[in-house]
């Protein structure tokens, strides 16, 4: 293929540029239009492809920017059960369409909800073992929805400084909180910080956020023992299980069930995106009043319209699929799935294999510029990759996120391990 040095060697990252400065907002950003436009036109861009097939698709087929179009091994969408093809999923959707229309034609709170939502409730309670759901339009709201409903001015948030962007916006929204940022999974850096503020606030809110499992790394906090030092302090725990309820832990409950603790979170919010072949979000809890807070004083449940009738009867069917034998054979061979990538594409030059098995394989690069270039030339060759850099992971780093699927045949894993391998071997090459 041929090779433009300024790709190979171009160390900035999309956080190069969100430091924009300027009186004119649209000439400030134009260094960034030019750089995305030199990589778009070199193939050697990760982001914003529009598909032209299923999620689940083994082979997809993909569009780029300029038009380009490429197909191959899908390892970029997010299907962790492949149920966006399942035939009881879309049946759910065309009943739905008849029934209800395809708008859901105002806000929760404003007759935005139908008995779609209410059964779509009732069946994540159980899966949750909560007993009490609020449903957002994305996971992002939830996410966002559920700090921004119950912190108030002089309150305090512990948040993992690896949890979602949603958490992070969600604290930032809310103004007059004190935040600390804690290292990654470490419980007694939460365990130390909350001594220090119950020893000087006893008044005042405490809500620590962290995550089931975390999408760039693949690992999972200490969740049984980060609940009991939090009821410790009388502090309460908000966990975001967006990409391991449905998938991962005995039955899909998550992993922190997997832990012991079904029903244990204080408060949990997720996604359907993930596991559950449609957009939209929750927010469990067994705590009615945290429920009611949440439905009135979380802006993106109050403020945003509803969940559509075909995401409620997709999300539903999908949810009921999970929890049935069938949903227990996907998961197994998601988590199959999994282990013969990691195992195929450990020892590929540069590169670091992160966390534990689950639908999500982090794959560590040690350098951006050849990430992109191993980008383009594995998408050449029949593999589509998710790359992602600063400021999503930290700076100086870079990594594909692997997503897999129930669909994916072993066969073919090995395979487009084989081709990124081959991938990044001639990319360092080109340096």
């Amino acid at each position: 293929m041929s090779e433009s040095p300024s790709a190979v060697t171009d160390r900035r990252s999309l956080g190069t540029f969100t430091a924009a400065r300027g009186r004119h907002l649209a000439e400030r950003v134009e260094p960034f239009a030019r750089w995305l436009d030199e990589h778009l036109e070199q193939g050697r861009w990760g982001y914003h492809a529009r598909m032209l097939t299923a999620p689940s698709a083994d082979r997809a087929r993909m569009r780029d920017g300029r038009g380009r179009e490429s197909s191959g091994i899908n390892l970029l969408s997010q299907d962790y059960l492949a149920l966006s093809t399942h035939p009881r999923v879309h049946a759910a959707i065309r009943d739905a369409l008849e029934e209800y229309g395809p708008h859901a034609g105002g806000s929760p709170c404003v007759a935005g909800e139908t008995e779609l939502s209410a059964q779509l409730c009732a069946e994540l309670a159980e899966l949750l073992g909560m007993a009490h759901i609020v449903l957002f339009p994305s996971g992002w709201a939830a996410g966002f929805g559920a700090i921004n409903a119950f912190l108030r001015r002089g309150d305090q948030v512990l948040v993992d400084e690896l949890a979602h962007a949603c958490l992070h916006e969600g604290i930032a929204a809310s103004r007059g909180t004190k935040v600390t940022r804690i290292p990654h999974l470490d419980n007694e850096s939460v365990r130390s910080t909350l001594r220090r503020i119950r020893a000087g606030d006893t008044g005042n809110g405490v809500l620590v956020v962290t995550e089931g499992l975390f999408s760039m790394d693949s690992d999972t906090p200490d969740l049984a023992e980060l609940q009991g030092i939090c009821h410790e302090y009388a502090a309460t725990l908000l966990v975001d299980q967006a990409h391991d309820i449905g998938v991962l832990g005995p039955l899909g409950r998550g992993q922190a069930a997997a832990q012991g603790m079904f029903a244990g979170p204080d408060v949990v919010t997720g996604a359907f995106s993930k596991a559950f072949a449609t957009n939209g979000g929750f927010l469990a809890t067994d705590s009615a009043a945290l429920a009611q807070y949440a439905r009135y004083f979380a802006s993106t449940h109050m403020f945003s319209t509803a969940l559509t009738p075909l995401q409620a009867a997709g999300a539903l069917a999908a949810v009921r699929v999970a929890r049935s034998p069938e949903g227990q054979r996907r998961r197994d061979q998601v988590l199959y799935n999994a282990r013969v990538f990691r195992e195929a594409v450990s020892g590929a030059e540069g590169t670091a294999v992160l966390g534990e098995p689950s639908p999500i394989v982090p794959v560590r690069v040690d350098s951006l510029p050849v990430c992109r270039e191993a980008l383009a030339i594995a998408e050449e060759n029949g593999v589509l990759l998710h790359l992602v850099e600063f400021p999503i992971v930290p700076q100086g780093q870079a990594r594909y996120r692997i997503q897999l699927n129930s669909a994916h045949r072993p066969d073919d894993l090995v395979h487009a391990a084989e081709v990124l391998s081959a991938a990044l071997a001639e990319a360092w090459g080109t340096r």
